[in-house]
């Protein structure tokens, strides 16, 4: 999984977990299971094609995610 975090005004920022089709069934069930697990989902799911990959995008508000950021961020260094 990478993830993005996109400053659109001074006090806004969206989150993006890109996720690759073909690595999903694999390392990205931990990441699944904990936004699950704590409740968490995404404003808004889409597909994006970046740099020949077309990646399965959860969208979130950066203050919706308060409090969980370090832990995505884990699992988005340890995936990479």
């Amino acid at each position: 999984m990478k993830m993005e975090v996109i400053t659109v005004a001074p006090e806004e920022q969206r989150v993006l977990l890109m996720f690759e089709p073909n690595e999903q069934l694999s390392s990205d069930s931990p990441i699944r299971s904990y936004l699950q697990d704590n409740g968490l989902e995404p404003k808004r799911e889409y597909k994006e094609t970046r740099e020949s990959t077309e990646y399965n995008i959860l969208y979130f508000g950066h203050c919706y995610l308060d409090g969980h950021m370090d832990a995505l961020t884990g699992f988005a260094e340890s995936s990479t």
